[in-house]
């Protein structure tokens, strides 16, 4: 019996004749496979993250619109750069429990210190703004890679402020803007902290496109020149202020330790100054500025430094300020910093004092520095105050203090001094009204404290209570004329 096998439905009599395997697939049924499996997807990712790309770009161009108008091309671009930046920090920012290398005696450390200090915000993002934006601005200082401006930002509200524009030289190279994008980084890293200078935008230099940073002003200048004015003019600053200005400085550097930045070139020309009430303590206000030798321990880019790493060069070195280790071999660590913040303490303890001003030459000043020889105590300096200079200058880096253990002691020499400011303040007072009237001359005085602090209507019955400034009990009253 013959059987007649009719072909499929839409199927041509020639495909009708060609064999078929459920064994074996076909070349065009693996190619069309190999497209839905691997193209198509490639393909849509691919797709993703140009629209991803151009929404982030376009995000922030409407954003500066609305802050400064219509940029210029190159002003664009610094905008675009700037969010690469970000985005690099917050990287490292995400990534900061991975790299950190502490043990958990140190991180118990962190944890106590981070009680005990201002700890840093995170910051909000830096914009790029026009140099139009800029009016009177006016160059205020110079050095080998920055020019300084003082300028008033107008802003779009109306309002207006005082600012610093800080400009990059040579900038525009490729080699000068990876300075300045690193040092963007650095403050971007570091968040906004009462003892850290702020960067507050970005700005492109018409004439020599150059890039800039707007930072706050500090309308008296850099803490070395504070302290040689003070000194020319034969004035003086109170104890508690000078701890005052040691703590802050030693904030803001627990602020870089915490966040693995080693500064390089902490020095009191390095410290700006927004208050500074040479009698009043709780009218002082200083900021650590310049991170353009800073160094992030991680940097974003899938390298990292160790706790201490080494650089290569030939650039000005600050010789007075460096710790022997930084000296001979170039290294430079947390510690480094704190050898540089003993020498800056001695500034502010000799009033801007030019460290072993006896010696000309930097190379004899690096000799003496590796031959053991610190400089002396300044006068008038507290022997307590000295002595931690000393732990700071401590020939092996491990041997010294790290900034939380220097915060913890500069605040306690700080207390000390507050209560003996209050002790003399009550002596004070002893010695001219009564403490309970306030009114008539005190003439009487409490044994065995000492205290002359009560007028002849408020002398009955003082025996038989704890005096009103010391709190001590009394055994009897004795008048003093």
């Amino acid at each position: 019996m013959l059987f007649l096998i009719q072909p499929p439905p839409f199927q041509s009599p020639a495909a009708a004749r060609i064999p078929t395997s459920t064994a074996s697939p076909s070349k065009s049924s693996v190619t069309t496979i190999v497209v839905i499996t691997v193209v198509i997807p490639t393909v849509l990712v691919a797709l993703l993250l140009v629209y991803r790309k151009y929404r982030k770009s376009s995000t922030f161009a409407s954003d500066s619109r609305g802050i400064q108008g219509k940029f210029s091309d190159r002003e664009a671009a610094t905008a675009a750069r700037c969010i690469e930046i970000e985005c690099e920090t917050s990287n490292v920012l995400s990534s900061k429990s991975e790299v950190r290398e502490t043990n958990s005696v140190e991180r118990k450390e962190l944890k106590e210190t981070e009680q005990h200090v201002v700890v840093s915000q995170p910051s909000r993002g830096i914009p790029s703004v026009n140099f139009e934006a800029f009016t009177d601005v006016r160059q205020i200082g110079s050095g080998s890679f920055k020019l300084v401006y003082k300028a008033r930002w107008q802003q779009p509200n109306g309002g207006s402020s005082e600012v610093a524009i800080q400009r990059i030289r040579g900038s525009g190279s490729t080699g000068r803007r990876e300075e300045f994008e690193q040092e963007v980084k650095i403050f971007q890293h570091l968040g906004l902290h009462p003892n850290l200078l702020r960067l507050l935008a970005i700005t492109i230099e018409p004439g020599s496109c150059d890039y800039c940073m707007v930072t706050d002003f500090a309308s008296q200048g850099s803490l070395d020149v504070v302290l040689s004015s003070l000194a020319e003019e034969r004035k003086t600053l109170s104890l508690l202020v000078q701890l005052q200005v040691a703590r802050q400085v030693c904030d803001g550097m627990v602020q870089l330790s915490l966040h693995q930045v080693v500064h390089r070139d902490l020095a009191a020309r390095n410290v700006l100054v927004f208050r500074l009430n040479a009698q009043n303590h709780l009218d002082v206000n200083v900021k650590i500025a310049d991170y353009g030798l800073s160094v992030m321990s991680a940097r974003g880019y899938g390298e990292r430094y160790a706790a201490s790493f080494s650089t290569a060069g030939s650039t000005t070195r600050p010789i007075r300020w460096m710790a022997p280790e930084s000296i001979e071999r170039r290294q430079y660590s947390e510690k480094s910093d704190v050898w540089a913040f003993g020498v800056t303490l001695w500034e502010i303890w000799t009033y801007g004092k030019v460290p072993y001003c006896t010696v000309t030459d930097d190379s004899l000043v690096g000799s003496k520095v590796l031959g053991g020889v610190r400089l002396p105590s300044p006068p008038s300096c507290p022997a307590a105050v000295y002595s931690i200079m000393l732990e700071c200058w401590r020939e092996q880096k491990s041997e010294r203090p790290r900034f939380s253990d220097l915060h913890r002691k500069l605040q306690q020499q700080h207390d000390a001094a507050v209560a003996e400011s209050l002790r003399e303040d009550e002596i004070d007072i002893d010695s001219q009204l009564c403490v309970i009237c306030l009114e008539r001359e005190a003439m009487w005085a409490l044994i065995p404290c000492g205290h002359k602090c009560l007028c002849e209507n408020h002398k009955e019955g003082a025996a038989s209570r704890p005096c009103p400034i010391c709190r001590s009990d009394p055994t009897s009253v004795y008048k003093i004329y």
